[in-house]
């Protein structure tokens, strides 16, 4: 059966670290906030920046203002500071030919998401992309997953890859299975205990999951 295949795209397409975190304490430092150690910065890759800078210890009053920064930044620079993880083109390109169809459902902002996937040769591969709205009408995975079914009239053959128990726990709310990309940023206990349908070690194991 062929499928229609959601993926998330920082931590299981693109390695996104490098510019998220860089993004994250440059807004840190403009609002007068102690910055954090790089390597305690994972949590930024994946869930809604709202969520991210509470957990930064960004007050409820400066939140608005951290994201704005953040996405100023991030939308001119951090988001071609990445990596697409190995084989991606490659599997996305066979998958295609296998004859499912690809989407994007990102936490980033939806028109984001576009150019970076672009620079990255990967844009072409994917029937839509689909991400949080900057008026905030649609900000949690859960909800993108849901525009996505519902605009591009997806059922059963639908199933999500992504990397954080909020792409499993999104994909639950809507009815569909998801792939654990393991070797994302996600927590992995979190990740685990979501309950995924199954595990990816690379993302060339997809191509094991779907004739």
């Amino acid at each position: 059966m062929r499928k229609a295949i959601l993926f998330d795209q920082d931590g299981t397409l693109l390695d996104s670290a490098p510019g998220i975190k860089r993004c994250a304490n440059f807004t840190l430092e403009k609002l007068g906030y102690p910055l954090i150690p790089y390597k305690e910065l994972d949590f930024f890759i994946g869930p809604p920046l709202k969520e991210c800078f509470r957990l930064s210890g960004v007050k409820d009053e400066d939140l608005e203002e951290a994201i704005r920064i953040f996405r100023g930044e991030y939308e001119s620079k951090g988001g071609f500071e990445a990596y697409a993880y190995p084989d991606v083109e490659k599997t996305l390109q066979e998958l295609k030919s296998r004859g499912h169809r690809l989407f994007v459902c990102t936490c980033k902002i939806q028109t984001t998401s576009g150019p970076i996937l672009s620079k990255f040769g990967l844009r072409s591969y994917f029937d839509g992309i689909y991400g949080v709205s900057r008026d905030g009408s649609v900000s949690t995975k859960s909800q993108v997953i849901k525009a996505c079914l519902r605009n591009e009239s997806l059922g059963i053959e639908a199933i999500m890859v992504g990397d954080t128990e909020l792409d499993v726990l999104g994909a639950k709310e809507n009815g569909i299975p998801c792939l654990a990309a393991d070797y994302g940023y996600g927590d992995k206990k979190k990740l685990r205990e979501a309950g995924p349908i199954g595990h990816l070690a690379r993302f060339s194991d997809l191509l094991n999951c779907f004739d």
